[in-house]
């Protein structure tokens, strides 16, 4: 099988393709690289980094791959073609990156914070000239727990004037993507302060602090 003509098929244009992400049959990895390294020379494909590649749509202007496009398939999730479903979880925005997406904050940041599984420690990285924090999560994360350490991570950027102002918004995201179970589960890994300023401000409705 062609290994770029059956990742051509399989991605289309402009899409970031992670070698670490391959599979083609019982071809190994050597082989895979061998071929895209190949690819590369004969102008077949396009590699934007280390263990990334894309094809370029060859039109007026050369193909630019989204920065979020490579964040979010390095450190938030697979994504399902065409939406902006995300399946597989094990990342997700935020600090002021998800006060922003959900409109308390109009600032745009200039650095997007991304707490995921993909780093063992607090680090800079640069991708076409955009930067993201990443940082270790407090527990792994999955599917079923991504939006409640979300939610709980953006407490240490708020205080009782900032929930008091944005009380209806802040409200009205937990009721429709949590529940006061879900954030008991994980309230211990936080400092005290989240937990008083959750029951002080009645955004959580009951919990004993422990």
């Amino acid at each position: 099988m062609n290994t770029i003509n059956y990742l051509k098929e399989i991605y289309g244009y402009g899409v970031p393709i992670f070698l670490k992400d391959i599979r083609i049959g019982q071809k190994s990895k050597l082989s895979i690289r061998k071929d895209l390294s190949r690819g590369v020379e004969n102008g077949d494909i396009c590699r934007e980094s280390q263990g990334i590649y894309y094809f370029d749509a060859k039109k007026d202007f050369p193909t630019v791959i989204s920065f979020i496009d490579i964040i979010d398939k390095k450190y938030i999730g697979e994504k399902i073609l065409d939406t902006n479903v995300y399946v597989d979880i094990f990342g997700y925005y935020t600090g002021l990156s998800f006060l922003n997406q959900i409109g308390i904050s109009q600032q745009v940041p200039a650095v997007i914070e991304i707490v995921t599984n993909n780093t063992s420690c607090k680090r800079y990285i640069t991708i076409n000239g955009f930067k993201a924090l990443l940082r270790k999560p407090k527990t792994m994360i999955n599917n079923s727990n991504w939006k409640v350490l979300q939610f709980l991570d953006s407490f240490y950027l708020l205080n009782a004037d900032d929930i008091k102002k944005h009380y209806k918004t802040i409200y009205e995201y937990k009721i429709k993507n949590i529940n006061d179970k879900q954030i008991n589960e994980y309230l211990c890994l936080y400092p005290k302060r989240t937990a008083l300023l959750l029951t002080e401000l009645e955004v959580l409705n009951r919990y004993e602090h422990k």
